[in-house]
């Protein structure tokens, strides 16, 4: 759970892994349980080597998280996804 957070979205200035593409590759779901444009967009992040690419605008959330300080950094469109299935624990 989140102790203390700060929500912005950035302009990458350079690429970075997209953390919201972990909780996608490991909800194991099958293309077919996803909506076509739900999965052309994991397929673009798919061929994209599922990065947030230098210039694109992303999520990123900084605080303390279960004690410890930690950034996370999702793509926009892929945390779209993983809110619309659940794919988040409740916290």
């Amino acid at each position: 759970m989140w102790e203390i957070e700060t929500v912005t979205t950035p302009v990458a200035r350079k690429d970075y892994n997209c953390d919201a593409s972990d909780w996608i590759c490991n909800a194991s779901y099958p293309d077919e349980d996803y909506d076509p444009e739900d999965l052309e967009t994991i397929n673009k992040a798919r061929n994209e080597s599922w990065k947030i690419l230098k210039g694109q605008k992303y999520l990123k959330v900084s605080g303390k998280f279960e004690g410890e300080f930690c950034t996370f950094r999702a793509r926009i469109d892929l945390e779209e996804v993983c809110k619309k299935y659940d794919l988040y624990p409740d916290c």
